[in-house]
């Protein structure tokens, strides 16, 4: 049975006043073509010189957003034109389209496609509008912050944006100026300086705009291209509209705020509808962990445990001095490591391991050497008492001393306006504590070689491993904790109201942390007694950081779930590219935090996120 290819074109809105000839030319250059379920009729980034009608079936129309995932744009059936963007831009695919079922298309090549465009300006006219509210739904849906808006409203934000382009050099915004829009980066680079913040560079799926239309004060930094770009434009009327309607869209602005300009989110408030904002301790759903991340730590425990066994071994058997060396440090390390990559393992905004490992070097670096002189200088000098560790004195001033020390690390690391969150503190103490810890471990077993007595070394070294998680990096993870809570309690001061519980808290780990490493130290029982206490002490100090490490993913969902709203709704079509996904961590460009693996902006520093793929 033969399809009435003319009838049917004679029929379609879009075809309505073209001559008969006209549909007729192009009739006879047309071909039915059939597609079986979930064939790829087009694939987005590919040439194409031809469009289809759908005749029968359904199709959906996919993109790939900045983190690679797929994004279903529309499902389209009978009479609808597809692949027409192309035609008429004369780029690319920007989508691709998969057959959803069994699927009768009829095919229009590049030449009969522009003989119907001359013969009916109403169908070119028709196309040029629909392409381009199509070209703007898609940038909006792949690569925008309006994720939480449902896709029918944003179509209709398509019809209120405008695509404007913009040269390299063009100033977008100047600092001071009157508010304007609100912008989206759809291609390019620009350079926003200002007097308030730091340089930072945006490109595509990044925005600004929004803090003179939320604050309702003068552009708060200046906006200028990096080189020829394109941007979405969207009026102050539409935004606040937006705005207004979308209680995700207000908890992604309000977030935004708190990591662009913390000081005006203090003083103004973005929650315009009761019940917006969600404490950030509130219990809601967590996300899931990467299992990745979160076993690397065991992976660690293998391979540095199995060296330090190995290298146990050879010590012990040859007696070589290249083996006792080797034997300290695996046996220094061994615990440290393993304990940081633990930590970092629960951080859902990971530091990257170079930035970790510096903290770890500077720390034995700077607070090994600071806390050996104060020490000896002031406490074990000729003057020492002679109780030592059974005099609470004594540990206590060395509680004093090697944790001021690591905390000096700690505070100037923490001073920087991106350490917003308390897993930062924690993650940045236990490095810091825990490069203390592996240089004193290898001090000491050192001691024990120069005497000539390996199996000393080796037992003082595992005992110090063994025991590892228990002392200096949760002491100083506690420490930098209450350091992180008074350095940032101005900014708490809008979303909690306890400015002097927060600082009475910031106070009281800090005294916790000392009081653990110098009951730790002190000496008031021995034998079996000394070793419980110790694990007591411990496992006191394990108990705290269990509850701050809680508390702080907490935090840390709340940031990432208000600026990504639809993060744990968020499913891949394919398993296998999934998998593949889950294999390639995804690190911000701006600030290298790495976030979970299906976010689309940083919650630290508020930037798009992109995956290489």
């Amino acid at each position: 049975m033969s399809f009435d290819i003319v009838g049917f074109l004679r029929n379609h809105t879009l075809l309505h006043g073209v001559p008969e000839t006209e549909l007729e030319n192009a009739a006879s250059t047309m071909e039915t073509v059939c597609f079986p379920d979930g064939e790829w009729m087009m694939h987005e980034g590919e040439e194409g010189n031809d469009c289809y009608f759908v005749l029968d079936g359904k199709v959906q129309v996919y993109t790939r957003s900045l983190i690679g995932k797929q994004v279903v744009l529309a499902e389209l059936g009978y009479g609808a034109l597809i692949g027409e963007i192309t035609l008429i831009r004369n780029e690319k695919r920007t989508a691709g389209i998969r057959a959803l079922g069994e699927v009768t298309a009829l095919r229009l090549d590049r030449t009969a496609f522009e003989k119907l465009a001359e013969a009916s300006p109403y169908f070119h006219e028709s196309l040029t509008y629909a392409a381009e509210l199509r070209m703007k739904h898609g940038l909006l849906r792949k690569a925008s912050i309006w994720s939480a808006i449902p896709d029918s409203e944003l179509r209709g934000l398509a019809e209120i944006t405008v695509r404007r382009n913009v040269l390299q050099g063009e100033n977008i915004l100047r600092e001071g100026t009157p508010k304007e829009s609100f912008y989206m980066i759809s291609s390019g680079r620009f350079e926003i300086t200002s007097t308030v913040t730091r340089r930072a560079v945006m490109e595509t799926g990044d925005f600004f705009g929004e803090i003179a239309l939320l604050a309702e004060q003068p552009q708060s930094a200046t906006i200028t291209a990096m080189e020829d770009g394109e941007l979405l434009v969207m009026g102050s009327a539409e935004f606040q509209a937006i705005w207004q309607h979308y209680a995700p869209v207000r908890r992604q602005f309000a977030e935004v705020m708190r990591i662009r300009r913390p000081d005006l989110a203090i003083t103004h408030s973005f929650g315009a509808a009761e019940g917006d904002e969600i404490a950030p301790d509130a219990e809601h759903d967590l996300l899931p962990e990467s299992p990745i991340r979160s076993t690397r730590w065991i992976d660690l425990l293998f391979l540095l445990g199995g060296l330090f066994a190995g290298c146990t071994v050879m010590a012990v058997w040859l007696q070589n001095q290249i083996w006792q060396m080797a034997a300290l440090l695996a046996g220094g390390l061994v615990g440290p490591v393993t304990f940081v990559a633990y930590i970092r393992g629960s951080q859902q905004l990971g530091f990257s391991h170079v930035r970790l490992a510096w903290v770890f070097v500077l720390s034995a670096a700077v607070a090994i050497p600071l806390a050996w002189v104060v020490e000896r200088q002031w406490l074990f000098g000729v003057a020492r008492s002679t109780a030592g560790f059974t005099e609470l004195s004594v540990p206590l001033s060395v509680a004093l001393i090697e944790e001021g020390a690591k905390l000096i690390v700690c505070a100037i690391l923490l001073r920087g306006g991106r350490m917003r969150f308390l897993m930062d503190a924690v993650v940045i103490g236990a490095a810091a504590g825990m490069g203390f810890a592996a240089v004193e471990s290898m001090f000491y077993g050192w001691s024990y070689l120069e005497r000539g007595s390996t199996g000393e070394m080796l037992a003082v070294l595992w005992v110090r491993a063994l025991l590892s998680p228990l002392g200096h990096g949760t002491w100083t993870a506690i420490a930098a904790a209450g350091i992180w809570l008074e350095l940032n309690r101005r900014h708490a001061a809008q979303r909690t109201r306890f400015v002097r519980q927060r600082q009475g808290l910031a106070i009281a780990l800090l005294l916790a942390a000392i009081a653990l490493h110098a009951l730790w130290d002190f000496h008031f029982v021995e034998g079996l007694w000394r070793l419980l206490s110790m694990v007591s002490v411990g496992a006191g100090g394990l108990l705290l950081l269990y509850v701050l490490l809680r508390k702080g993913t907490k935090e840390e969902n709340y940031a990432i779930t208000a600026l990504n709203p639809l993060l744990q709704d968020e499913a891949l079509n394919e398993a296998d590219e999934a998998n593949a996904l889950k294999a390639k961590p995804l690190i911000c460009g701006a600030c290298k935090t790495q976030s979970p693996r299906d976010a689309r902006y940083c919650a630290r520093c508020g930037q798009a996120l992109r995956r290489k793929l």
